[in-house]
């Protein structure tokens, strides 16, 4: 089997990835997260207790981490309150859990559930409770293994779409001046991204991500 450093998954640093899951009418879920390493054959992940996804791997214990090589997908699965009417995602059964993937992913990460624990932690925006949460790898496979070299333009546009997922909890709790704050950080991100590269659809996702803001 795939190690998990054969993926760029590392104990250093989160890897942004997509996370499936089944709904409770088992329904396929995604997701944007953060994956790390805990040790080999160990992932570990963070996710706020509100979340689809943590109630769906709460009550099924089993997911997948899938590895895409596109910036859009990141984006959209991160922001689906404001990057909707994108190409639907497709999905297939798993090998060793009961769990969908990604049918278009580079790679695959099945794993169970192994540990919870929550805390709650408070920022500028609320007091949430987070889960950090550690899962044994059932199955690790590489379905694409040409390489990838993000462009400079995709990640302005993954840093956009978190600095984005921030601000739209910030409006929700109506806190104006932290929501403006955080626009002005994406536009800077919209401004590298347009003298690097004018036009691209990385650029355009910027623009619609703060016309929704």
């Amino acid at each position: 089997m795939l190690a998990l450093r054969d993926l760029g998954i590392t104990t250093d640093t989160p890897t942004e990835v997509i996370l499936s899951t089944f709904s409770p009418e088992g329904e396929p879920h995604a997701s944007s997260v953060g994956v790390w390493r805990v040790e080999e054959g160990v992932i570990g992940l963070k996710l706020f207790t509100r979340t689809q996804s943590f109630h769906n791997l709460s009550r099924s214990g089993t997911g997948v981490i899938n590895i895409v090589n596109s910036a859009r997908i990141l984006a959209e699965q991160g922001l689906p309150e404001i990057l909707v009417g994108g190409e639907a995602l497709k999905f297939e059964a798993s090998e060793n859990v009961d769990a969908p993937r990604l049918q278009e992913a580079d790679a695959f990460i099945e794993f169970e559930v192994e540990q919870i624990e929550k805390e709650t932690i408070s920022d500028r925006i609320s007091t949430s409770e987070l889960a950090q949460i550690a899962g044994n790898v059932k199955h690790i496979e590489a379905k694409k293994l040409h390489p990838h070299p993000f462009k400079r333009t995709e990640f302005f546009l993954i840093e956009s779409a978190i600095i984005a997922s921030r601000a739209l909890e910030a409006k929700k709790k109506g806190k104006k001046r932290l929501v403006r704050s955080l626009v002005r950080e994406i536009n800077y991100y919209k401004d590298k991204c347009e003298k690097t590269a004018p036009g691209t659809p990385e650029a355009e996702l910027i623009t619609k991500i703060l016309k929704n803001l």
